[in-house]
C-alpha cells in the first residue's frame, strides 16, 4: 500500500485547487484545533484555470474549524455569514483549496447536500441527530463534553487538558470508541432480551443495538474492528458455538477489515487496537496466574488484561510516539469501571431528560459530579512519568 492515497484524474495532482465528492467519515478535530480532518471520496477535481476532470480516490481533507463549527452550540462563527454547511458522513460537497502531500486543505465550501435517495436521507437524519445530541451535551457543560466523546467520538467539547491527562495516564483507549463501548451496549440489549424471556429476541436486540450505535458514532478503525469481532461472535453464538476461538475471529477480522477498509491499515488506532486485543488473547492467561497469587480475582482479571495489552502496544507506542505509559496498567483497572458507571448513568439521564425536561438541570449536576471525580483520578495518574526513549 502506498504511503499516501493516489488521485486518479486527467489533471496534474499538483494543480488541483477544487474537489467534489462524498465525506466518508465525520470530521475529527486536530490536536491544535485549527482544522477538522476527514476521509473524502473523490468524484471530480478542477484546477485554477477552471479545467475539470472526473476523479477517483480517497484522500484526507482538512476543513477550517470556523467552517465545521458554524452550527455547533457555543461555537457559532460570524465568518459563515449564513452560508454554513453541516459536515457529516455521507454528505456531498464541493471544496476549493490547496492540495498537498498531506491532503487537501479547504479554504471554502461551494455547496453541501445529501443524495435524494434512501441512503442520502438516512445520512442526513444521522447528521441532524448528532447535531441535536451535541446541543444537549453542550447544555451539560464539561461533563456533557466527556459523555459526548464517549458516546459518539466527538471531542469538540472535551477540555484539551483532560484529553492530555487521559493520554499521559495511559487511558487514551477509553476516549477512543472501541470494544469496551460495544460490550456495554451489548450488555444493555442482553439485559432487556433476557427479561423478555425470548432467546431469539436477545440476539435481535443485540444486533440492532450494535448496528445503531456504530451507525450513530461512525466507523473509526478501532470501532470497526470491535464491530466486526462482535458480529462474528454473535454469529458463532447463533450457530451454537459455546467457546469460539477468539484469536481466529481476530485474525479473520483483520483480513476482512484490511480488505474493505484498506485506508485503515496505516492508522495508529488500527495498529494499537489489533495489537491490544492480540496481546490480551495471547498473554492474559500467563499474567492472570501471576496476579491471582497477589490480588483478589476481580483485580487480577483487570490487571492481567491491561498487562497483556501493554505487552504488544508498548513497543508500538515507543516506535510511533517515542514513549508509553506503564501506569496505564493500574489506571485502567481503576478508571475503566468508574467510566462504565458514568456512561450507563449518562444514558439513563439522557432518556429521563428527554422524557421529563425538568430533570435536565439535576442531571447536569449529577453528570458533572461524576466528571469531577473521574478527572481528579485521571489527573493523579497523569502525574506519573512516562517511559520515553
Amino acid at each position: 500500500m502506498p504511503d499516501k492515497p493516489e488521485i486518479f484524474s486527467l489533471l496534474d495532482t499538483s494543480s488541483i485547487s477544487g474537489i467534489s465528492g462524498k465525506l466518508l467519515s465525520s470530521p475529527a478535530k486536530s490536536s491544535n484545533g485549527s482544522y477538522y480532518s476527514a476521509n473524502f471520496s473523490l468524484s471530480s477535481v478542477s484546477d485554477k484555470n477552471d479545467f475539470s476532470s472526473s476523479a477517483k480516490g480517497r484522500i484526507k481533507i482538512y476543513i477550517p474549524s470556523e467552517l465545521v463549527e458554524a452550527y455547533f452550540p457555543g461555537k457559532l462563527y460570524s465568518q459563515s455569514k449564513g452560508k454554513g454547511f453541516l459536515y457529516e458522513t455521507g454528505g456531498i460537497y464541493s471544496f476549493s483549496g490547496k492540495h498537498t502531500d498531506k491532503g487537501f486543505y479547504v479554504k471554502k465550501c461551494n455547496y453541501g447536500e445529501w443524495d435524494n435517495n434512501f441512503s442520502g436521507k438516512l445520512a442526513k437524519f444521522r447528521a441532524l441527530c448528532r447535531l441535536h445530541f451535541k446541543r444537549l451535551m453542550y447544555g451539560w457543560g464539561s461533563g456533557g463534553g466527556l459523555l459526548l466523546a464517549l458516546l459518539c467520538g466527538a471531542r469538540e467539547y472535551t477540555d484539551p487538558s483532560t484529553q492530555d491527562n487521559f493520554r499521559r495516564a495511559g487511558l487514551s483507549h477509553i476516549l477512543a470508541l472501541s470494544g469496551m463501548h460495544l460490550s456495554m451496549f451489548s450488555a444493555i440489549a442482553m439485559f432487556f432480551g433476557k427479561r423478555a424471556g425470548i432467546k431469539k429476541l436477545t440476539f435481535v436486540l443485540r444486533i440492532i443495538t450494535l448496528v445503531t450505535f456504530v451507525w450513530f458514532a461512525g466507523f473509526s478503525p478501532s470501532l470497526t474492528r470491535a464491530f466486526i469481532c462482535a458480529m462474528l461472535m454473535l454469529v458463532a453464538a447463533i450457530a451454537g458455538a459455546l467457546q469460539p476461538d477468539m484469536l481466529s475471529i481476530l485474525c479473520f477480522s483483520f483480513l476482512f477489515q484490511s480488505a474493505i477498509c484498506p485506508q485503515d491499515i496505516q492508522e495508529t488506532a488500527f495498529i494499537l487496537s489489533y495489537g491490544a486485543l492480540a496481546g490480551i488473547l495471547i498473554f492474559n492467561r500467563f499474567f492472570y496466574r501471576i496476579y491471582t497469587k497477589l490480588f483478589p480475582r476481580i483485580f487480577a482479571s483487570s490487571l492481567s488484561a491491561a498487562s497483556s495489552a501493554q505487552t504488544i502496544t508498548a513497543p508500538i507506542s515507543i516506535n510511533i510516539f517515542g514513549s508509553f505509559s506503564p501506569i496505564g496498567i493500574i489506571s485502567s483497572t481503576i478508571v475503566s469501571p468508574v467510566v462504565t458507571v458514568f456512561i450507563y448513568s449518562g444514558l439513563a439521564l439522557i432518556i429521563l431528560s428527554l422524557i421529563f425536561p425538568i430533570l435536565a438541570k439535576p442531571s447536569e449536576f449529577f453528570i458533572n459530579l461524576q466528571y469531577t471525580f473521574i478527572t481528579y483520578i485521571v489527573k493523579i495518574f497523569s502525574q506519573v512519568p512516562n517511559f520515553s526513549l
